[in-house]
């Protein structure tokens, strides 16, 4: 077997993108697909930490003599004003332009445009935006009650993963309709073979409900972005929660 190639992926579209992580990555390609944004490319950096590292190194990459653009996007975590600063700081660093605020354009060669989610007055990461577009979803009533539950059996999660395993849970719930939804209609098929005594429809789901009271990163919020083009939405894109995005990501 050859040695992994780690060099960095080329730039190929004149506005770029930077995110934290994969689930990230996945979630804005999506959202980008639904906008009809084509000439945006998403740069995952490994976790907010890497942004220091990894900025940087942009204008070494293959192809960054195309760019007029670029969008920086970071969780507010528990202080909103402190991550848009540290975006500030290393702007700063590679003598760079810096909005004066989120959603401003600072312009220059290139063009810097910061969002942090959920806002700059709000703490929070993406998986609120998320969370917040499924708020009338009668699973979420479930999810709610079970974190109540957790709490009533003095299992409480800290306030900066409880977003994530609330993610987990709903998916969770999902997780159920589609694997049940699956053996419904194979039970309506001629040659129908029972499934075995343990039903996965059953069982995979209540694993990733349990592991929702103990998970932390990764999770499969990117993935589950990529099925909003199906009927049953996993996140909203038409929700509001989601306006504050589509409005940065036409601003690039």
């Amino acid at each position: 077997m050859g040695k992994k190639d780690n060099a960095p992926t080329p730039i190929v579209k004149p506005k770029i993108l930077l995110v934290e992580g994969m689930d990230e990555f996945n979630l804005f390609n999506e959202l980008l697909n639904e906008l009809n944004l084509r000439d945006i490319q998403v740069i995952e950096v490994g976790g907010k930490d890497k942004f220091a590292k990894d900025m940087p190194q942009l204008p070494v990459r293959t192809g960054f003599e195309i760019v007029t653009s670029i969008g920086i996007v970071r969780d507010a975590d528990n202080n909103p004003q402190a991550a848009f600063q540290s975006i500030r700081g290393i702007l700063h660093s590679m003598q760079y332009p810096e909005p004066n605020a989120p959603l401003e354009t600072a312009h220059g060669s290139p063009n810097i445009t910061i969002m942090i989610v959920p806002d700059i007055d709000k703490t929070g990461m993406i998986e609120d935006i998320c969370l917040n577009s499924v708020a009338d979803d009668n699973a979420m009533i479930c999810v709610n009650q079970y974190f109540e539950c957790l709490e009533l059996q003095q299992r409480v999660l800290a306030a900066n993963v409880m977003p994530k395993a609330r993610v987990r849970a709903f998916l969770a719930s999902r997780e159920w309709l589609e694997i049940a939804h699956f053996e419904y209609l194979q039970r309506c098929l001629e040659n129908y073979e029972p499934s075995p005594p343990i039903s996965p429809a059953t069982v995979i789901p209540k694993v990733h409900a349990f592991l929702a009271s103990r998970y932390t990163p990764n999770l499969d919020l990117g993935i589950a972005a990529q099925k909003s083009d199906q009927g049953d939405r996993y996140w909203q894109f038409d929700h509001p929660a989601f306006d504050k995005i589509k409005e940065f990501l036409r601003m690039l």
